[in-house]
């Protein structure tokens, strides 16, 4: 698709290197060579973006990209994308039907990027879109599916921190040069890039700070990683770790938020029998449902039968259970359910862990506990 000023895309141009990924590369571009419908999904800072472009930007023919996170209005999700591939308004008609006709005949890639809190509306226009346009490939981000039928998902996972030649490492070192030239990764390194898992927007943010601190002081302080990473040269929503993680926050619900916050208790991987034994009471009952919930919307994630959750996130449920009052209850249930296992029993009771409506939850935006 050319636009009216001859363009074959709207992709922004890299401005830093793109590390790893080459498997993930090869998979989603094999994806959109066969299937209308592909979602990144991932945990907050993941890559989901940076991945989307990259792929895009090898394909032939160009892309082009509506980036959705400044939309909160999902009547007017068909307006953003019409803006983006530079389609005209036509007040007299709904903006949906313009933009299916409109591309009904082209071949191309279109990116959604950002779209877990317009998730029904997405849905909406994009399957109108696939059905009017067979022509047309849709590439999404999103920290949940959109659940259409046909839509194939690939879950991008942090990079690997196995050691100073691995991906992770090498990314950390490639932005920390950026600061500090000639910086070259130590063993502090490596063990500062396994307690941020390997997360990209972690790593970057990290590496940012080598302008004050050394990697081994970068460590050292990674009990309050939200203040640490916070991201002062960036802009835009993922300017701090504690923004990123708070987006995923604000769409869950009021009871995968609690749960979110009594997980966060657990250091490693966990199933769902002990999530109910440690977490239920009778303010929150389906807990298995709530696990796969969670898990649908990367806030956890699944290892087989198993579950777990990220540092960052888990830090971040932390102080969401100390805002609520219920840290040394389920701390204390939490061990319990421990002693009970090493016995070679289920956890035998369970215990009220406090109210959780004493917080009131809002439904306005915010960054979390602390801000």
């Amino acid at each position: 698709m050319i636009d009216a000023l001859g363009r074959r895309g709207n992709l922004p141009a890299e401005t830093s290197t793109f590390m790893g990924r080459d498997e993930d590369l090869a998979e989603v571009g094999r994806l959109l060579q066969e299937e209308s419908l592909v979602t990144l999904t991932g945990v907050a800072g993941v890559g989901k973006t940076r991945l989307a472009l990259k792929a895009a930007g090898e394909l032939p023919g160009g892309a082009w990209l509506a980036e959705l996170s400044g939309e909160r209005n999902g009547a007017l999700l068909a307006h953003t994308i019409g803006a983006a591939i530079g389609l005209p308004e036509q007040a007299a008609r709904p903006q949906g039907d313009v933009l299916a006709e409109h591309l009904a005949d082209r071949r191309m890639l279109l990116i959604l990027d950002t779209c877990e809190h317009l998730l029904g509306p997405c849905r909406e226009l994009v399957g109108q879109i696939l059905r009017a346009a067979p022509g047309v490939r849709v590439l999404a981000t999103s920290r949940q599916p959109l659940g259409l039928p046909g839509e194939r998902v690939h879950t991008v996972r942090p990079l690997p921190v196995t050691a100073e030649d691995c991906d992770a490492v090498r990314l950390f070192r490639d932005r920390a040069r950026a600061v500090c030239p000639g910086f070259e990764p130590s063993d502090a390194v490596v063990r500062l890039c396994r307690r941020l898992d390997g997360v990209p927007l972690a790593l970057e943010l990290a590496a940012g700070r080598l302008r004050a601190l050394t990697a081994g002081e970068l460590l050292d302080h990674m009990d309050d990683r939200f203040s640490l990473l916070a991201g002062r040269g960036r802009t835009g929503r993922h300017r701090t770790l504690r923004t990123a993680v708070g987006w995923s926050h604000e769409l869950c619900t009021p009871e995968e938020r609690l749960l979110w916050a009594r997980l966060s208790v657990f250091a490693g991987t966990f199933d769902a029998a002990a999530a109910a034994d440690v977490c239920a009471d009778e303010r929150l009952r389906g807990v298995p449902g709530l696990l796969s919930r969670l898990a649908d919307k990367s806030v956890l994630i699944r290892h087989g039968q198993r579950f777990r959750m990220l540092g960052m996130m888990r830090d971040y449920g932390r102080e969401w259970l100390r805002a609520i009052d219920e840290e040394r209850a389920v701390v204390r249930r939490h061990r319990e359910h421990s002693l009970a296992l090493r016995r070679g029993m289920r956890h035998p009771g369970r215990r009220a862990c406090g109210d959780p409506a004493r917080r009131p939850e809002s439904s306005r935006p915010h960054p979390g506990p602390g801000h």
